[in-house]
């Protein structure tokens, strides 16, 4: 599989989450670790997954879904809250699952979060859930308690 050209800093979260979901779609594990601060505190929690702590983790966990292949994925309804250190993003995936010959469009939601590095920008956390029911809604105002 040909390596992903990128940048070897980032110098926005936006890149880096960008890189992030173009190396998915590569099915380039190597790409999607790199992306990654090599630090024992990232957390990695895929949909209905445990939560993953250290670098060592996420990497085996990455490096084990992308030896199937290319995940077909699109991060779309991007709310971002950033400071000059630190971003946390949250996004739909829209997420093409193929068994056999049937696709199904799925919806995930998942938080992205990001710190600047010397060496730019790096993720310590993606945390991925499925949305109720198959589909992404904002709301913009609660129904009711939250908890």
């Amino acid at each position: 599989m040909p390596r992903l050209s990128k940048p070897l800093l980032f110098a926005s979260p936006a890149e880096c989450e960008q890189a992030f979901y173009d190396a998915l779609e590569a099915a380039d594990a190597e790409a999607v670790c790199e992306l990654w601060l090599d630090d024992d505190d990232v957390v990695c929690i895929h949909p209905n997954g445990p939560r993953l702590v250290g670098c060592g983790a996420v990497r085996a966990s990455w490096t084990a879904i992308l030896a199937n292949g290319a995940v077909n994925i699109r991060a779309t309804a991007r709310k971002a809250v950033e400071t000059p250190t630190v971003a946390v993003h949250n996004v739909v995936e829209q997420v093409l699952m193929t068994q056999g010959r049937r696709q199904q469009l799925v919806h995930v939601i998942a938080t992205n979060a990001y710190v600047k590095t010397p060496a730019g920008w790096k993720m310590v956390l993606h945390h991925a859930a499925p949305a109720p029911e198959g589909k992404a809604e904002d709301i913009e105002a609660p129904a009711g308690p939250l908890h």
